[in-house]
């Protein structure tokens, strides 16, 4: 019986089963007793064929697929690269052919410097030199002998003009026509992804750095001004290593929530930094979008071009702020260690500038900044000019302007002086003449002196001095006018307008100042006159022993302080009198003057006003003087009507109106103390009485009132005051009696008495009433109205 086929193989298979292991053990025992000596061999020989200077070299651990090596060390102990442990996969075929599948590199640590312009990365000296014939550009990669190579938890340990930086990296090399380079560097966290690509060509190399949120304030130490914020970095590079002239990069920086502040800057809300950049060979040209920063003054920035070299830069850029937009032009050249640099702007159209509150209007402006820089220094020239500016509605404007102005950094203590004039100062429509001043640097801020000639008045020269900060953004400015003696037969018209008709005569004196800072412009003025005299021309009314003092708190916006005085000694118009005169008052918005009180004496007595105010437009004005203890016998001498005697003293009030011009009285009273008895004599009544017939009962009875009143002994005398048309009606009441016998008897035959001459006796009155009626033109009384007039 035959034995069948499948038994057959069995039978077979169980004898030759272990011969075939022991063959493939014998096999693998002697491959892997091989590989070692292999590699020690083959690794120096294929470091030979890319002329890498392979110093040390071990084989700690080899397999039939693997093998680990190290130490490694490439070139000297001093500047090589040693290697701890290099992982190394293979098959016995890939060894075979000279090569290893992957080459696992794990904690490389590479050194890298970097001072002022020179970049050295020791690592690089260990490779071959590039080879700098044109033709070698042609030439193809190097067969590396791994399939692909990875780098971990390895660091680039780097000195930066004198700082250390520790930089973990891990990158993979792919070998083949190109080499590609894919990393990721992590400078104190921060992620910074790396990708390049080597080839066709060994001299051809295509660079991409990416970066997304890195935190600038993690690198603050290494940054030139100090500053925070998230980054978005994108760049990509292009260079032939034979002809580094040729490199073409693309830099693209976007910078968020971008913190400023130690520096003093705030960018306004939600605004970031963007800008760009194109390298070429040795020069890049970059522009910077439009970025607004809020403080320490609100402006936006942009630069809409630039270029830049080892020894020059040039930008055109533009700064819009208060309203208006300077176009900016910067250039910049190196002469030795020094740059020549010039920043200039011009704009020849008008604009006006926004400030807090105000708007300043300039009729173009020019400015430039020239000089020399260098590392921590700078000496330069500020210039600027406009034709004309004018400040808001306030009515303050200038010719032309010009500035001149030395600057240097450090800052000095005190620099050369610099210049300022302003012609054609002016305020509404007076002439305040032109402005001399001399300034200068000091240390961080401006001190300044100079001197305004103004055609005011005449030879009138105003000195002032003052000081900016460019550290607390601040300015004061302080004038001073100790005296200055007014020019006789001085016509103030030329200052106010409604002033036409008088002369004014007096020492002057006058102090103020200016304050800007952030909170605005604040401004405040003194003017004081003393021994002054004032004359109205046309009607004679004079005052004198003039004393004013005027302070104000704000002058573009002008008003007063409260209770400021105008006081004189003496009053005259026409037979008028009035002493010691006292007007507090206050200038408010607008020109309204608040006249908080108002008093003078006045026939031996006071006379004194509540508070009224004085509008601008305004033509009605109703004051009421409240008299106290004034001389009968002085008012009627000071109103022309009779010559008196006596000590009878009047005390009320007389409601006064202002209307369109003229002046009345409604229903005005004086009146003599109660209870005060006395004796007032009063002469010269004869036009009254010769304005009346003789013979007639009317003359009788002025003719009794004539004798009675020369020597009239009264218990109580009132006066009372209205105006009729045009003409003040005076009403003067009397109570009493005469003093001795009147040569006077009663008539019958017309019921009233008549004057009796000879040796007739008269009649002693036991009791006498008087009421005279005088009536006098206005116009004879221009005092109130020549003072209402000066106030408006």
């Amino acid at each position: 019986m035959s034995v069948s086929p499948g038994k057959r193989i069995l039978k077979w298979t169980i004898l030759l089963l272990p011969w075939l292991l022991v063959i493939v053990l014998a096999t693998g025992w002697g491959i892997a007793t091989w590989t070692p000596g292999y590699l020690e061999t083959l690794v120096p020989e294929l470091a030979k064929g890319l002329g890498l200077p392979l110093e040390e070299f071990h084989i700690r651990d080899a397999g039939l697929f693997s093998a680990d090596v190290g130490p490694v060390r490439l070139g000297s102990k001093k500047d090589g690269l040693r290697l701890g442990n290099v992982h190394v996969s293979y098959t016995p075929l890939s060894l075979k052919q000279g090569r290893v599948n992957q080459v696992i590199l794990d904690g490389v640590s590479l050194n890298c410097s970097y001072n002022d312009k020179t970049l050295t990365l020791p690592v690089l000296d260990l490779l071959p030199p590039s080879n700098n014939n044109p033709a070698a550009t042609k030439e193809t990669q190097p067969v590396l002998p791994f399939d692909s190579m990875i780098i971990k938890d390895s660091v680039l340990l780097c000195n930066l003009n004198g700082r250390s930086l520790s930089i973990p990296f891990s990158a993979t090399i792919t070998p083949g026509k190109t080499i590609h380079f894919f990393g990721l560097l992590q400078p104190r966290d921060q992620k910074i992804a790396l990708s390049a690509e080597l080839g066709p060509s060994r001299n051809n190399l295509s660079l991409k750095l990416a970066a997304k949120d890195l935190l600038l304030g993690a690198m603050g130490d290494f940054m030139p001004i100090p500053a925070s914020g998230n980054m978005d970095l994108d760049l990509t590079a292009k260079l032939d290593l034979s002809q580094p002239d040729t490199l073409v990069s693309d830099i693209q920086i976007t910078i968020r929530n971008t913190d400023l502040s130690t520096l003093g800057i705030a960018l306004a809300d939600g605004e970031q930094f963007s800008a760009h950049a194109t390298i070429t060979g040795h020069t890049a040209a970059f522009s910077m979008a439009p970025i607004a920063i809020a403080a320490p003054y609100p402006a936006t920035i942009a630069i809409a071009r630039g270029h830049a070299s080892s020894s020059s830069l040039t930008a055109t850029a533009s700064i819009a702020a208060a309203g208006i937009t300077m176009p900016v032009d910067f250039k910049a050249n190196q002469q030795g260690d020094l740059w020549e640099i010039a920043l200039t702007s011009t704009n020849p159209e008008t604009m006006t500038i926004r400030t807090k509150g105000h708007a300043i209007r300039l009729a173009g402006l020019d400015w430039s900044l020239a000089g020399k820089a260098g590392a921590g220094m700078a000496d330069v020239l500020l210039t600027g000019s406009t034709r004309g500016a004018s400040l808001g509605n306030t009515g303050m404007r200038t010719g032309a302007a010009k500035v001149t102005l030395p600057l240097a950094w450090p800052a000095p203590k005190l620099h050369t002086p610099g210049k300022i004039k302003v012609t054609g100062l002016r305020f509404d429509k007076h002439k305040l003449g032109t402005v001399l001043t001399n300034v200068r640097q000091q240390s961080m801020g401006l001190t300044f002196g100079g001197t305004l000639y103004t055609e005011l008045l005449p030879s009138l020269r105003v000195p002032f001095s003052g000081q900016a900060s460019m550290e607390n953004k601040q300015a004061t400015l302080n004038f001073d006018i100790r005296k200055y003696s007014l020019p006789e037969d001085f016509d103030p018209s030329s200052l106010v307008a409604n002033m036409k008709g008088i002369k004014l005569s007096g020492d002057l004196a006058a102090d103020g100042g200016v304050n800007i800072s952030e909170n605005g412009i604040e401004s405040r003025l003194g003017l004081f006159l003393t021994g002054g005299t004032l004359s109205l021309v046309e009607n004679g009314t004079t005052i004198s022993g003039i004393r004013l003092f005027l302070e104000s708190p704000d002058l573009l916006d002008f008003r007063s302080a409260p209770a400021q005085m105008f006081a004189f000694d003496s009053l005259t118009s026409g037979g008028i009198k009035v002493e010691k005169g006292l007007v507090t008052f206050q200038i408010e918005p607008r020109n309204v003057v608040l006249v908080e009180r108002l008093g003078f004496d006045w026939c031996g007595g006071h006379v004194a006003s509540r508070a009224f105010r004085v509008v601008p437009g305004h033509n009605e004005y109703d004051v009421t003087l409240f008299c106290s203890q004034l001389r009968l016998s002085d008012i009627l001498a000071q109103l022309g009507l009779a010559d008196a005697k006596g000590e009878a003293a009047l005390s009320g009030e007389l409601p006064v109106t202002w209307n369109n011009g003229k002046i009345s009285f409604n229903n005005g009273f004086l009146h003599s103390t109660p209870g005060q008895s006395g004796i007032i004599q009063v002469e010269a009544m004869d036009n009254l009485i010769n304005a009346i017939p003789r013979g007639t009962p009317q003359r009788g009875q002025l003719e009794l009132a004539q004798a009675a009143i020369r020597n009239y002994e009264y218990k109580w005398v009132r006066i009372k005051a209205d105006t009729v048309g045009e003409d003040l009606l005076v009403r003067m009441s009397l109570d009493g009696k005469p003093v001795g016998t009147l040569p006077f008897v009663y008539k019958r035959e017309f019921g009233g008495f008549a004057k009796v001459t000879g040796d007739i006796k008269g009649s002693n009155f036991q009791g006498l009433k008087l009421d005279i009626n005088f009536s006098l033109p206005l116009d004879r009384i221009l005092l109130y109205k020549d003072i209402i007039g000066m106030i408006e």
